[in-house]
């Protein structure tokens, strides 16, 4: 897409011309950065039929029955519980995404960088931005073919399922948007519940949980030979789901309970991670955000935050370019600018987000934190959904 001129300057070729690859979260947000437009406000995203029901995220412990702490939405706008497909959808808008395109080459010659694609098409410009996720092939280019790609030590397995009338008005009192429980501190486990959508008339819950527990093996995945989670059948699926949560209360165990065989998500992934140096991400003309930079495990919402941040913080700095007209020393300062800070940040939530399930076994004292505060005790909750939906 195309940066254009201030309004009054000559009549001149637009400055810089854009080409983001990737159109998740990043990507579509870096670009309604750029489009310099008004953004219709964020609460166009989660309206639902739930009137006045702020977010919440909840911890529960099994080794602590009366443990239930975590953080509420204050009304300051700083945590905000929205569907994912949704909100791509919503950043999706007037924005020429182009579908089915597989980079397969990058030209870095001169002033412009020119992307090839497997359809025989290309694209050229002045900045490419690789925003299409953990196995990026931009980075790939950046690196020479160098993979970085680091499986983590954590093995994960995801359930979905709807819920109705009491049972979902009980999902909801145990966390409005999701909460997670911590189990046996041995087992260094964890399952993260969450409310993924609202039927439109309010009286169905759609629902997903994952559990992810440390195991070394996971580590040691390769294309070739993965970890066990990604070839599972949903009965092998089911049945470690079911050991690994047998121990918590019948109340924080429903989900497990509840999901059929079918709907345990296949095939299973393996966590990967990626972190980069200053060496490995020159600034120039070509650059990354999102998981194409920076890719770590779910847990305290480090990652996505951290995308959403690196595409306002990149659109800032190509808004500066753009109203300098920044080339040479100057573009490669500005670009300097925003990769130092990028990648300080990633590295900060690289370090806090990685080893949480083994810091929190290991330390009786852990800082449970989410959503970027520390959790506080929460009052138990009685929901009624007939008064939710009015």
């Amino acid at each position: 897409m195309d940066i254009q001129a201030r309004p009054g300057a000559m009549a001149q070729r637009a400055y810089p011309h854009v080409l983001i690859i990737g159109a998740g979260l990043s990507g579509l947000t870096l670009a309604q950065v750029l489009r310099k437009e008004g953004v219709p406000l964020i609460k166009r995203i989660i309206s639902s039929p739930f009137n006045n029901f702020p977010a919440q995220f909840v911890f529960y412990d099994i080794n602590k029955p009366d443990m239930r702490v975590g953080v509420n939405d204050d009304d300051s706008g700083q945590i905000v519980r929205a569907n994912r497909q949704r909100l791509r959808d919503w950043l999706r808008q007037f924005i020429p995404v182009q579908y089915n395109k597989r980079v397969v080459s990058v030209d870095d010659v001169g002033d412009q960088v020119t992307v090839h694609f497997q359809d025989g098409s290309s694209a050229s410009g002045d900045i490419l931005v690789g925003a299409e996720g953990t196995r990026s092939i931009v980075r790939k280019h950046i690196l020479h073919g160098q993979d970085v790609l680091k499986p983590l030590p954590v093995g994960s397995l995801v359930g979905e399922m709807e819920l109705t009338g009491a049972e979902f008005a009980r999902q909801l009192e145990l966390g409005h948007s999701a909460y997670i429980v911590m189990g046996d501190t041995k087992d260094q486990c964890s399952m993260f519940a969450a409310l993924n959508k609202v039927s439109p008339d309010g009286n169905a819950g759609y629902y997903y949980f994952i559990l992810h527990w440390v195991d070394e093996q996971a580590a040691r995945s390769t294309e070739s030979d993965p970890y066990w989670t990604v070839h599972a059948t949903g009965e092998e699926l089911a049945a470690f789901a079911r050991e690994r949560t047998k121990s918590y209360p019948d109340h924080l165990r429903v989900l497990v309970d509840k999901v059929t065989v079918e709907r345990y998500r296949r095939p299973g992934i393996v966590l990967q991670g990626v972190e980069l140096n200053e060496n490995q991400l020159p600034p120039g003309k070509i650059t990354l955000i999102g998981d194409a930079a920076h890719s770590m495990t779910p847990f305290r919402g480090e990652a996505g935050v951290c995308a959403l941040t690196d595409a306002l913080s990149l659109g800032h700095t190509i808004t500066q370019i753009r109203d300098l007209r920044a080339k040479d020393a100057e573009f490669g300062e500005l670009m300097k600018a925003y990769r130092d800070d990028m990648l300080k940040r990633a590295a900060k939530s690289i370090r806090v987000s990685n080893p949480v399930l083994g810091d929190y076994a290991r330390d009786p004292n852990f800082k449970l934190v989410t959503c970027g505060k520390e959790v506080v005790p929460l009052p138990d909750e009685v929901i009624a959904l007939e008064k939710l939906a009015k």
